[in-house]
């Protein structure tokens, strides 16, 4: 009697297994059911990958606030300035609507941080170049689209992403507003002296500039123009 009971418990046991199998299986076919089991890629499989130190970040992190329209912060007290990306000044024309398309895009959402391999360690602020992905959205491209912001074309050949189609680097930048125009600034229209001109006598910023910048734009010589 022992040894009946010991195989009924058995088969009740293999029955309850099966049936429990059956179910899960049944409720992940029904239609409407939108969760799937859970199999999502690791993180690192979703960054580009260039070969770069393998320092450059690649991780998750939640996007605690938006600073302009080209950085924001994430957990773990990181600030991410977005590679390629230039948007204005908050107390420039366009810096707050800037700013605040970004907003609508990231904050508060879970983003991937795709550290720049060829720039590891290259802001001298201390920020994380990247490509950001809030909630699967590529907020750089984004930004250049929405025409909120312009590509950094200074930075294009220094870049990895400097070959995505969306970082606008493989066609040209606009020529500068006609007039006189030193050729020590391409990128923008600023007249040669004389006068001498400072940086608060105009409103471009960060522009490239070369050799002899005549109105000393380039106070630490790194070939960018009234840095903020």
């Amino acid at each position: 009697m022992a040894k009946m009971r010991i195989i009924a418990a058995a088969v009740v046991a293999v029955v309850i297994v099966a049936a429990s199998v059956s179910a899960y299986f049944a409720f992940w076919s029904m239609p409407g059911t939108t969760t799937a089991p859970p199999n999502n890629p690791p993180v690192q499989s979703q960054c580009k990958e260039s070969g770069g130190p393998a320092s450059a970040l690649c991780v998750e992190r939640q996007v605690t606030s938006v600073i302009d329209g080209d950085t924001l912060d994430v957990e773990g007290s990181l600030r991410i300035r977005l590679v390629l990306v230039d948007a204005p000044e908050l107390s420039e024309s366009g810096g707050q609507a800037a700013k605040d398309y970004l907003t609508s895009l990231c904050q508060g959402k879970l983003a991937l941080i795709d550290e720049d391999d060829f720039q590891v360690g290259d802001d001298p602020y201390g920020r994380v170049l990247a490509v950001v992905y809030c909630a699967g959205t590529n907020a750089n491209a984004a930004m250049i689209s929405s025409g909120r912001a312009d590509t950094y074309y200074f930075f294009c050949s220094a870049s990895e992403f400097g070959s995505e189609s969306w970082s606008g680097c493989s066609s040209p930048p606009p020529p500068p507003p006609g007039g006189n125009c030193d050729p020590s600034y391409p990128d923008v229209c600023i007249p040669p002296p004389p006068p001498d001109l400072n940086c608060a006598d105009i409103t471009y910023r960060n522009f490239r500039v070369l050799p002899p910048d005549p109105h000393h734009f380039d106070g630490d010589g790194d070939g960018i123009g009234c840095e903020t």
